[in-house]
């Protein structure tokens, strides 16, 4: 029995919008925590440990939504570039650029992989006020390089079929609505 690609671009769809709605949960985490420690010094009180809390919320949340950003096209390109060569030349350089882009997200996550086992491997805690085993924060770095990884792959995919990426085909409804905003 096979799967067909719209369950799995529905699965990779609703696993980035995941992976983005808990990096804004992050930077809400952040806020909460930056105005309470900013109330708590009119107060006389010191929030223990809430710069290490919001030094991995940071983390989390830059990792957590490089696949969301990608996917719209949030990441830098040279588009000027592109849109200045025939179909066929952006198709290959779309196609090398992706495939390049794979390798480096795929050697990424390993790395950060690595990293994070060999904490959880050597019991490695936090030097901070707040003591807790380090893999746990830093799990949402290779977390959000898988993401990213698959998101970039999920693109080359779209490309290798002849579709425009997903980011080309929003930057143009944004360009097609009126919004040059991205484009300055």
């Amino acid at each position: 029995m096979s799967i067909s690609r719209s369950y799995y671009g529905r699965l990779l769809d609703g696993l980035i919008q995941g992976a983005a709605a808990l990096a804004a949960l992050c930077i809400l985490g952040i806020c909460i925590l930056m105005v309470s420690m900013s109330l708590s010094r009119e107060f006389g009180i010191n929030l223990r440990g809430a710069d290490d809390l919001i030094a991995w919320l940071c983390a989390a949340s830059a990792f957590l939504i490089l696949g969301q950003t990608f996917q719209h096209g949030g990441i830098v390109r040279v588009e000027i570039f592109l849109g200045t060569l025939k179909p066929q030349w952006r198709r290959r350089l779309e196609i090398i650029g992706l495939t390049v882009m794979s390798g480096f997200c795929l050697f990424s996550l390993a790395a950060f992989s690595l990293f994070v086992y060999q904490s959880w491997d050597f019991n490695d805690v936090s030097q901070g006020q707040i003591i807790v085993p380090l893999w746990v924060p830093q799990i949402f770095v290779p977390i959000g390089c898988l993401i990213f990884f698959l998101a970039v792959v999920d693109e080359l995919a779209r490309v290798l079929r002849g579709d425009k990426p997903r980011y080309q085909q929003m930057a143009e409804d944004r360009l097609s609505a009126g919004d040059f905003g991205e484009t300055l």
